[in-house]
C-alpha cells in the first residue's frame, strides 16, 4: 500500500532527518529516548515536543516520520507553516492512520476555525487509537492564545517533552558532530575562531558552517580563518 501522506499532502520530509543525525546534548538524552520509544510502540500516544525557536523540533518531527516509514507505519506529516495556507479540511479523515505528526502547532492557535478542526481531529484519534505527535514553539502563552477551552484542556492533558538548546560548553562538540555528518572539512582552529567571533547559538552557527562550506566549494579552497573573515564579513 502506498504511503497515505504522499497521496494526500504535498509536504516533503527531509530524508536526512534521523535520530542518528541529531546532535543529542546531555539535556536532551531523555527526550530522544522517549521519542525512540514512541516510534517503536504500537500503542496510541499523544506527545508534544516544545521548545524555543530553532532548537531542532522540526528536524525531530521529520526524523520520527522517517523512522515510522522504516517500520511501514501509516502516517501523515503536516508542517503548519505550509499547511496553514490550505483548507482546514486537511485534518479530516486522518484518524485511520497509525500516527499524525503536526509541526509548529502554535501557528494555528488563536484561529478559531483551525482550533475546531484540531479539536475534532484529537477526538477522532482518541476514538480510533491513532497516535499524535505535535511540536509547539511557545507553551507559556497557551492559555492566552487558545480560544477554545475544550481544546486547551485536550492539549494540556498530552505528554509534554521540552527540547533544550545546546549549551555553550557543548557547542564545539555539536559543531564537530554536524561537520562530520555533513562531510564539511574544517579544522579545530577554524571552529574555535568561528565560536569566538560569532553568536553562540547552535542553529546560527550551523547556518554559518553551511555558508562556509558552500563558499569554499565554489572557490575551490579550504575553510581557513581568512575565508571565514571574508565570507562572514568579520
Amino acid at each position: 500500500m502506498n504511503n497515505p501522506k504522499q497521496l494526500i499532502f504535498p509536504f516533503q520530509v527531509n530524508q536526512r532527518a534521523s535520530f542518528e543525525n541529531f546532535f543529542c546534548s546531555s539535556d536532551n538524552r531523555f527526550l530522544l529516548t522517549r521519542l525512540s520509544d514512541f516510534v517503536s510502540s504500537n500503542d496510541a500516544q499523544e506527545l508534544i515536543i516544545s521548545g524555543e525557536k530553532d532548537v531542532g523540533k522540526s528536524f525531530l518531527i521529520q526524523a520520527i516520520c522517517n523512522e515510522l516509514g522504516l517500520r511501514d507505519r501509516k502516517f501523515a506529516f503536516i508542517p503548519m507553516n505550509k499547511a496553514i495556507n490550505m483548507d482546514i479540511g486537511i485534518f479530516q479523515d486522518l484518524a485511520s492512520l497509525d500516527v499524525i505528526c503536526i509541526d509548529d502547532l502554535q501557528l494555528i492557535l488563536a484561529n478559531e476555525d483551525w482550533e475546531k478542526a484540531l479539536f475534532n481531529l484529537i477526538n477522532e484519534c482518541q476514538q480510533s487509537c491513532c497516535s499524535l505527535i505535535l511540536s509547539i514553539g511557545d507553551t507559556q502563552s497557551l492559555e492566552e492564545v487558545t480560544k477554545l477551552p475544550d481544546l486547551l484542556s485536550r492539549i494540556k492533558r498530552m505528554e509534554f517533552m521540552i527540547l533544550r538548546e545546546v549549551q555553550n560548553d557543548q557547542l564545539e562538540q555539536a559543531l564537530g558532530f554536524v561537520s562530520k555528518k555533513l562531510d564539511i572539512k574544517i579544522e579545530k582552529a577554524e571552529l574555535d575562531f568561528l565560536l569566538k567571533h560569532q553568536t553562540r547559538k547552535f542553529s546560527y552557527l550551523v547556518e554559518n558552517l553551511l555558508s562556509l562550506d558552500q563558499q569554499a566549494a565554489s572557490l575551490k579552497r579550504r575553510i581557513t580563518i581568512p575565508l571565514i573573515k571574508e565570507t562572514l564579513k568579520l
